[in-house]
């Protein structure tokens, strides 16, 4: 339980609003009247868990009939283990607080595409993203949580197949795989990750089973970068890798590729040449969603590879990391405990 009060409560609600008002304003040189300063060669991705986002026709359905333990990839179900918070139910003001976030995605932040978790499908995601998007390449799995995209009408993409082999064990979710500029000098592959949580620092040999479950993810996301590299496609990784990747960037991969010891390392490593990775986040401060975030790192980032960042610096771009948190006047609605991170080249 959220337990903020009295004089504090006053001092972050004041910060959140000034991080809020920077945060819901156009930057200075970077949009201008709602368009890109750049001349069409800009890009702006961004990535957004929105925890357990379903009709509300579905929450009720499923909450009736829920279950012990976490429902397996195949079973439509939603847990409610004792002593857990259960899946949020959301009430038409909290889809309509929601969905400001979203238009300030497409105006005027005028982001290109969203990687978007724990969403059930388009019809959920549709609560929110009401117009100016398209919804697509979710992933096919009957569990509620899924990953997929929200692409800004008429930028034009390709769904990939998802990729399956990150549901190590049958109860995990795949990844959601999106080419956007398909067949353009503009071309990026996008893998949108949700991955399994519960070991967020320390070395993924440990005899706990998040930690050994998420180590057998990695190199299924080792091998889609490799052939990234090996086909010459720019691309990023975004999601929620319920992961510090700042403490895990300064750890050792081990030995053994098959069984990596941290995640970045392992990924970031030069093999194939050019199989380099940059953290968008690095070197930023963690900004909180609200007032009630007690977070201090990082869990959602957007990794981009050595080809991409170098494409977008060639051209002298400014490349931005942005947090979109929420606004202080919708405190106390059921929304996310993650808000918006944007990466922009423009």
């Amino acid at each position: 339980m959220r337990r903020t009060r009295g004089a504090r409560t006053r001092r972050w609600i004041a910060a959140l609003g000034l991080a809020a008002l920077g945060a819901w304003s156009a930057h200075a040189g970077w949009f201008d009247g709602g368009r890109k300063t750049a001349t069409g060669a800009g890009l702006s991705l961004a990535t957004w868990n929105l925890e357990w986002l379903m009709t509300p026709q579905t929450h009720a359905e499923l909450s009736a009939r829920c279950q012990r333990q976490q429902p397996r990839s195949h079973e439509r179900a939603l847990p409610c283990t004792p002593g857990r918070k259960p899946p949020p139910a959301r009430t038409q003001a909290d889809l309509d607080a929601l969905a400001r976030t979203a238009q300030a995605l497409h105006t005027p932040r005028r982001v290109d595409v969203v990687a978007l978790q724990e969403v059930d499908g388009p019809d959920a995601a549709r609560q929110v993203f009401r117009q100016g998007w398209k919804l697509d390449c979710f992933e096919r799995r009957a569990h509620p949580q899924k990953v997929g995209f929200a692409i800004r009408e008429g930028v034009p993409y390709r769904c990939n197949s998802e990729l399956s082999d990150l549901d190590v064990d049958g109860g995990s979710r795949a990844g959601a795989d999106l080419t956007l500029y398909p067949g353009t000098a503009r071309e990026v592959r996008l893998l949108n990750v949700h991955l399994k949580s519960g070991c967020f620092r320390g070395d993924l040999d440990r005899a706990f089973s998040p930690c050994r479950g998420l180590q057998r993810q990695a190199p299924v996301v080792e091998a889609w970068i490799d052939q990234r590299v090996r086909d010459g496609v720019a691309f990023a990784i975004l999601g929620d890798f319920n992961r510090h990747l700042d403490q895990d960037e300064r750890r050792s991969a081990g030995p053994d590729e098959a069984a990596p010891l941290n995640l970045l390392p392992a990924w970031s490593d030069d093999q194939p040449r050019g199989a380099v990775l940059h953290r968008a986040t690095a070197g930023e401060r963690y900004l909180p969603c609200d007032a009630d975030d007690r977070h201090s790192r990082y869990i959602d980032d957007i990794l981009l590879s050595e080809g991409l960042k170098a494409r977008h610096e060639n051209r002298r771009a400014t490349l931005r990391l942005t947090r979109l948190p929420y606004d202080p006047q919708d405190r106390g609605r059921q929304l996310s405990d993650h808000c918006p991170l944007i990466w922009s080249a423009e």
